[in-house]
């Protein structure tokens, strides 16, 4: 029987897992393409912003060396996803047939300011480089409209006021109560917050800044020295035609696939999927359960269904982590501990064996084990 080939947009967590995972069938031709050579850690990037020790090498591989052998890495820019003929074509105009498509680009950023956010390596080397003492200062983190990861400006003022006590550390969150599915995430990491001495400014609605000054949709204003925001996402220019309202990719939650299309997936940040959160470990679940439902088809079987899992360490104050599980209908936040900082620590290095499929057992069973005491819902 001829061989299906699937092709892959994108090289980040959930590009690579998915093309691992296939890749160990031996009855496909897979194909990777993603415009770097390169696939970085992105959690890392939180701690190479305050460590000095650490290196920009350390959070980053090159991607031929994360994939399988058997799977075709090619370094080129796509340029569009033409679902309705089976085909990708790159900048340079080759055209990649597929029998399955997984659309997993990552995001761009809309950004209204020009301020420093966190998710490459050359803005958080900016960062890193442009701060200096910030004691007696009032330094704000914060974001406006959908973002990637919400923990991420707790763990950065966190860092900021350990580097920095007695700096005024201010987060500024648009999102006036966090949503059910993350309270518990939510109130852990206000308790850090309040210990810190770390100021939560709920319900500020970034909409225009006046030299020092920061104001709100409701007129509010905030007074900075030093800032570090981020920006609402959407799908890079090159998708937008696949794009629905939200500026991102529409897909079937409990399948992930692209409207009515039964050969093509998105997957990672660039879904309409909002809840769970957008991470690097939602991309890396639904990774696993693309390769399962293409394996699936190729091979007869049950179709497996997607619960929107996602489980990940997040730093929470004064050398202390704590354990987040979330999927479509509960959640849970375990610690905060040091066994948990450390984890997130010890994963730095670990990253790179979970690409490949090796800590996969572990990683079910603990997320089913985690699953366990995690609270349903309500609606």
């Amino acid at each position: 029987m001829e061989k299906k080939h699937v092709v892959i947009i994108g090289a980040g967590n959930g590009g690579v897992v998915t093309a691992n995972q296939l890749a160990k069938e031996g009855n496909l031709h897979v194909t990777v393409l993603d415009k770097s050579a390169y696939h970085v850690y992105q959690p890392g990037l939180v701690d190479l912003m305050f460590d000095e020790s650490m290196t920009p090498g350390m959070i980053m591989k090159e991607t031929k060396l994360i994939l399988d052998r058997r799977v075709n890495f090619v370094q080129k820019k796509v340029i569009k996803a033409d679902v309705d003929n089976h085909k990708v074509v790159t900048e340079d105009g080759s055209e990649y047939s597929y029998d399955y498509l997984v659309i997993s680009p990552g995001v761009t950023e809309k950004k209204k300011f020009n301020f420093p956010a966190w998710h490459d390596i050359d803005s958080v080397t900016k960062i890193r480089e442009g701060i200096t003492d910030l004691n007696g200062k009032n330094v704000v983190v914060g974001y406006y409209g959908l973002i990637k990861c919400p923990a991420a400006p707790f763990e950065i003022s966190f860092m900021l006021k350990r580097k920095y006590p007695k700096a005024n550390v201010t987060l500024l969150n648009p999102v006036a109560q966090p949503p059910k599915l993350q309270v518990p995430m939510a109130n852990l990491l206000g308790q850090a917050s309040k210990e810190m001495g770390i100021q939560v400014k709920r319900g500020f609605k970034l909409s225009g800044i006046d030299g020092n000054t920061m104001i709100s949709e409701d007129g509010e204003k905030f007074q900075f020295d030093y800032a570090i925001i981020d920006s609402p996402i959407h799908v890079h220019k090159e998708f937008e035609d696949l794009s629905d309202d939200s500026g991102l990719i529409p897909v079937d939650k409990a399948s992930l696939k692209f409207k009515d299309f039964d050969n093509v997936y998105a997957i990672g940040d660039t879904t309409n999927i909002t809840f769970p959160p957008k991470t690097g470990a939602l991309a890396h679940f639904e990774a696993i359960h693309v390769a399962k439902s293409i394996l699936s088809n190729v091979n007869g079987g049950n179709k497996p269904v997607f619960d929107g899992r996602a489980m990940c360490a997040v730093y929470a104050g004064n050398n202390k982590g704590m354990m987040v599980y979330m999927d479509y209908e509960k959640s849970t936040a375990q610690g905060r501990n040091f066994m948990f900082y450390a984890s997130k620590k010890l994963f730095m290095s670990l990253y790179w064996a979970s690409l490949t499929g090796s800590l996969d057992k572990t990683l079910e069973a603990f997320s089913n084990s985690i699953a366990k005491t995690a609270v349903k819902t309500p609606n």
